[in-house]
């Protein structure tokens, strides 16, 4: 299938009440003359003599065995075609008038044809994937083969009438068996549509999809546009990778007396832990097989602090790691650093090399697909590739984001809003302090860090600021005091002591908490499975479906609240977001410059470099005066802090700040 940008359109289907058609586009078979089947033949006439299954084994005549024999399918010659750019010409007026435009993925759909056309086809667009989304955010697929089994009771044996040909690639079937299943497919979106857009309307969340359908234009712009990506210096950074992978590889060895692999978890552990490999019950563990010639190598003779479930063993995670590095093991801080430069050349060279496709303008591009149905709270998420995975340091003498550039006579502006999810909870919460704390400007995460230590703002140190950022974030995503006993290098009792410092000085917070998890229990009705309990989540009401609020079980209803907590601000801030792209979209069309990238709260922008400083400010002024539905403030007098800079690469804007 390949991506809407570079795709071959093999077909093009359209539909409209009790009608369906399919237009063949280079189409490579015809219509299916006999299907696969099987027959017997002998041996003898099915191998050569030089094959010993021609004989019999025995007399050494030829043999007359039957043998089962597949016959493929044979197919007519495809019929006279017309060429895609003659198609998209003729379906234009359909294609560019008022009418809806209905399906399953549309995205992928309008994008295929839109590189027929010189502007995107105008909607308004109905995808039976962000229906289903705004009203259970909890399935794990939302395909239109999965939505129509499930939700029309399909059998197993049913579905087989119904198979996926697209997975399979179209060009492998007959231009009839095609035709039946696109009319499957026509049916059964028009089907979902109507049934989820009724149940939409009873339940008010058609507002909800609404505003997730008006992104839809500027989202299939940005896939579209793509990001363009310098391959010198990929290749440049990859050979610095490699460098210094092998030279961590090296170092490794020094330490340990002798060469190992770092990505074996075996030798890991031995490195690590030695003859301390005992099982969380202190029996000692047999020396791992393929390291029995390796016992020469040296250990750090470390203490395990976790052990695996199921063979209870010694882990080597990254939080195991992260412990002795921060307490200066030397092995640790290699194994760390080898598995982060690993995933950066695996995942972000190699992997990103996979994708890049030509542009008319010279440069290669990156096209990333953004999903609106990808995450439980809203928030937008990206896939082949996902540029929301880069990390946002660099690491060591690389960033991967210096790959990433405007392209020959561009910048990039890069925009961002400062600390959106805090000041989401701060106007949420309307704790005095934390509205102060933004009203005045301070930074949120060294006014923690001063009630936590009690010092002053200007004595509080980097260190203590990192605690600070951590019991903030902890009270959005969940953390403890073992976590902040972590990272502030201190016992639990102190840890739990800086906790409390915490909320007394913000003390609207918990309570805040407290009244939005009893409103979501009250929300649900616990003796009817369809009404679970819910979040609702600002501006336009998106629902976060909680089920495990109602559990008994004190670790899993826990895990609730805090996705309760968690959804509350992150979708607040995402819906922000995504109303500021909104805000942005029409007034960059009128400027030679276009969106490319979305990560959470960043917005990067490709601009004609002699109208960037134009630009710039009108970014800024933009995604900092989002407005609510009366037109007021979006956080009311939570002030929104945008920072943008320019750059001709993306690590070089975002360094800029």
């Amino acid at each position: 299938m390949g991506t809407p940008v570079s795709n071959r359109v093999r077909w093009v289907g359209l539909g409209s009440y009790a009608e369906a058609y399919l237009i063949p586009v280079e189409h490579p078979k015809g219509v299916v003359i006999e299907r696969e089947h099987k027959i017997k033949r002998a041996a003898h006439l099915l191998y050569p003599e030089d094959d010993p299954r021609h004989w019999t084994p025995t007399t050494h005549q030829p043999s007359h065995r039957m043998v089962d024999v597949t016959v493929p399918t044979v197919y007519a010659d495809p019929p006279a075609q017309l060429p895609p750019g003659d198609v998209a010409d003729l379906i234009r007026p359909l294609m560019f008038s008022g009418r809806a435009k209905i399906g399953s993925n549309v995205k992928f759909d309008i994008q295929s044809l839109r590189k027929y056309y010189d502007a995107m086809p105008p909607g308004p667009y109905h995808d039976t994937i962000i229906a289903r989304h705004v009203l259970n955010e909890n399935l794990i697929e939302y395909g239109l083969k999965p939505l129509t089994y499930s939700t029309f009771g399909w059998s197993r044996e049913r579905r087989s009438i119904y198979p996926d040909l697209g997975k399979q690639d179209v060009a492998n079937f007959g231009l009839d068996e095609v035709a039946r299943y696109l009319c499957k497919d026509l049916r059964y979106a028009w089907l979902l549509f109507q049934r989820d857009h009724e149940i939409l309307r009873r339940k008010r969340l058609l507002p909800v999809y609404d505003f997730e359908m008006s992104l839809y234009p500027v989202l299939i712009d940005m896939e579209y546009e793509g990001f363009p990506v310098d391959l010198a210096e990929m290749e440049q950074v990859k050979a610095d990778l490699l460098g210094r992978i092998h030279e961590i590889e090296q170092e490794a060895a020094g330490l340990a007396g002798d060469e190992f692999s770092l990505s074996n978890t075996e030798a890991k552990r031995w490195v690590m832990f030695g003859q301390q490999i005992r099982d969380k019950h202190g029996t000692p563990k047999p020396i791992p097989v393929g390291l029995s010639n390796k016992v020469q190598l040296e250990t750090q003779g470390l203490q395990p602090l976790s052990y695996t479930e199921k063979t209870e063993v010694p882990q080597v995670t990254k939080a195991v790691l992260d412990y002795y590095a921060n307490r200066g093991n030397p092995m640790a801080t290699l194994l760390l650093e080898w598995s982060g430069l690993e995933k950066l050349r695996g995942t972000f060279i190699e992997g990103f090399q996979t994708y890049l496709q030509p542009h008319t303008d010279g440069t290669q591009r990156i096209h990333t697909g953004f999903k609106q149905h990808g995450t439980k709270t809203g928030r937008l998420s990206c896939s082949a590739p996902n540029p929301q995975q880069l990390p946002r340091e660099q690491k060591g003498r690389t960033s991967i984001r210096q790959l990433f550039v405007a392209g020959p006579g561009h910048l990039l502006i890069v925009a961002d809003y400062d600390q959106v999810e805090l000041r989401c909870a701060a106007y949420e919460s309307r704790d005095p302090e934390m509205l102060a704390v933004f009203r005045r400007g301070e930074d949120i995460h060294r006014s923690a860090a001063s009630a936590m230590f009690q010092v002053e703002l200007d004595d509080v140190s980097e260190e203590q600021r990192s605690v600070g950022k951590t019991q903030n974030f902890a009270v959005l995503y969940g953390a403890g005091p073992a976590r902040i006993a972590f990272v502030a290098h201190c016992s639990l009792q102190r840890a739990k002591q800086l906790i409390r410092r915490y909320y007394a000085t913000f003390a609207g917070l918990e309570p805040w908490k407290r009244k939005l998890l009893e409103r979501a229990r009250r929300a649900g009705d616990l003796a009817d499975g369809t009404k679970p309990p819910h979040v609702v989540i600002p501006p336009v009401g998106r629902l976060r479906r909680l089920p495990m609020l109602y559990e008994n079980h004190d670790g899993t209803r826990m895990h609730a609240e805090r996705q309760a907590v968690n959804a509350r601000i992150q979708g607040f801030a995402s819906n922000i977001a995504k109303m500021a792209m909104l805000n942005l979209y029409p007034k960059l069309q009128e400027l030679p410059a276009q969106m490319i990238m979305q990560v959470h709260d960043e917005v990067v922008i490709r601009c004609d470099e002699r109208h960037v400083f134009e630009t710039l400010p009108l970014v800024v002024e933009t995604m900092s005066g989002v407005t609510n539905s009366e037109g007021d403030p979006i956080l009311g007098p939570v002030p929104l802090i945008v920072s943008a800079k320019v750059g001709y690469t993306w690590a070089a804007a975002k360094g800029a700040k």
